[in-house]
């Protein structure tokens, strides 16, 4: 089975050779679904205390938008007309 790294997110810290312009900390992050131009997007990040130097500083996860309701943000329904005739 093929690990699933979706709705995934790990950055790297700095490296002490870096210039002082250099951003803090760098990644990436694996969709979970397809995102939408200016939609929001939560992160939720975690400090990694592994010993090994080439991992993350910091591993996180990438969600859906919070609703209080007690589930993720959804795509809107579109309505449909059932009047079509084929």
């Amino acid at each position: 089975m093929e690990y699933d790294n979706r709705g995934q997110i790990a950055l790297w810290g700095k490296k002490p050779t870096d210039s002082d312009s250099a951003p803090a900390a760098k990644g990436h992050f694996f969709a979970h679904r397809d995102i939408k131009e200016g939609e929001q997007i939560e992160v939720a990040l975690w400090k990694n205390d592994s010993d090994n130097p080439n991992a993350p500083k910091l591993k996180g996860k990438v969600s859906d938008k919070y609703s209080a309701g007690g589930s993720q943000a959804q795509e809107p329904k579109v309505a449909v007309d059932e009047d079509i005739p084929f």
